[in-house]
């Protein structure tokens, strides 16, 4: 039902809007100091709670949805004003619109041909983060590795 099927454009933005609400949502519930940083349960009963067996067949749209609102009604709050942890903290919401821009992008940064722009930010960055540690004219090479 989704694009690129034929006529999948309604479909998609209508499944899309949904994906997005569910996220603000969240977004918004995170930062709530009256609500919980986690809703917590152990790993048992959070298998016998919910159905998570890959099915032979698809999924719909709903359940997908469904499943969307489960995983972060479980998921740690990282943007809660109580939540702190020594690898990650809070959530920024610039990086999770540029998260976003780069998921819906969906590209690798192989060469410039395949993706321009990501590959010129990735040298003028680098470039600046070289000449911040005072590399002379942020000269020198590098590149991000993700992981």
């Amino acid at each position: 039902d989704l694009l690129p099927a034929c006529n999948g454009e309604i479909t998609t933005m209508s499944f899309l809007q949904d994906v997005v609400d569910i996220l603000l949502q969240y977004v918004v519930k995170s930062f709530d100091r009256s609500t919980k940083v986690i809703d917590f349960h152990y790993p048992n009963e959070l298998l016998q709670e919910y159905n998570w067996e890959l099915a032979d067949q698809p999924q719909t749209l709903e359940e997908i949805l469904l499943n969307c609102r489960t995983t972060l009604k479980y998921a740690i709050k990282t943007g809660h004003p109580r939540y702190f942890n020594q690898l990650s903290t809070g959530l920024d919401m610039v990086g999770l619109a540029a998260d976003w821009l780069t998921s819906a992008a969906n590209t690798n940064m192989f060469t410039y041909e395949i993706a321009p722009v990501f590959v010129l930010l990735e040298y003028v960055t680098l470039r600046k983060m070289r000449d911040m540690v005072g590399w002379p004219g942020g000269c020198g090479d590098g590149i991000f590795s993700p992981g």
